[in-house]
């Protein structure tokens, strides 16, 4: 093999090595189900995720009769006040605790906020999450809802049902793929039923299977998923 052959070769797998290792950089995950304990992968706006994400069946600890159906440990509960056994703990919270107002009175629906994801891009053929707290729809003048945003453009909305327990919901989301999306959770509401209930988000091929967020994220354009010491203490 002459000089040139031999360093066109090394060249060549240079190229790959370097191409593989970018790969499986992005190809990491998303907090889609808030088990990291923190509101890592999003960004909120106001008050209402002060105190999220929110852990264990924090309804059931106060007797409320209506579990959260939640899965794993932690969940987008708006109402609720208790962020664990240990972070908790060392704030003064008890399971079962709620939200206050601005005077510390139990007032469960009183903050407002956003809470904003970072950009995907849509793969499958319908999108599936649990879903509970208020029936207050996107459109309304206080809503309380989980969007689908594309292009600054809600092109999907849905609510809870009046029920801090969660169900497991569905958008079809077959017309959109290809585009880059974020979801958007909304509190907007300070009256009854003023908060939603969020957990456990995953796209689904046309067989209904779910599909691994590190699959959704390795097609995403290099440059859209900042990567934060808290995601790479996950990720990596």
């Amino acid at each position: 093999m002459n000089k040139f052959a031999f360093s066109l070769m090394i060249f060549f797998l240079i190229a790959v090595l370097f191409i593989m290792s970018v790969d499986i950089a992005f190809a990491r995950t998303f907090n889609n189900d808030f088990e990291t304990g923190d509101l890592t992968d999003w960004e909120k706006t106001g008050t209402a995720f002060n105190f999220q994400p929110t852990w264990g069946d924090n309804p059931t600890a106060r007797n409320r009769g209506q579990p959260s159906q939640h899965q794993g440990d932690w969940w987008l509960g708006l109402a609720e006040r208790y962020q664990g056994p240990d972070k908790g703990a060392e704030l003064g919270q008890s399971p079962g605790d709620m939200e206050r107002d601005a005077n510390g009175n139990v007032a469960p629906d009183f903050p407002q906020g956003t809470l904003t994801s970072i950009e995907f891009t849509i793969v499958g053929e319908s999108m599936n999450f649990l879903m509970g707290g208020g029936s207050r729809p996107w459109g309304t003048a206080e809503p309380c809802c989980v969007n689908l945003v594309v292009d600054e453009e809600v092109v999907r909305t849905m609510t809870g049902s009046n029920n801090e327990s969660m169900t497991r919901r569905e958008w079809d989301v077959s017309d959109l793929k290809g585009q880059i999306a974020q979801l958007v959770v909304v509190d907007r509401s300070s009256g009854g039923w003023g908060h939603p209930n969020f957990d456990d988000v995953h796209q689904a091929d046309a067989g209904g299977d779910n599909i691994p967020w590190s699959q959704v994220t390795a097609v995403d354009a290099r440059g859209k998923l900042a990567v934060s010491w808290a995601q790479m203490k996950k990720y990596y």
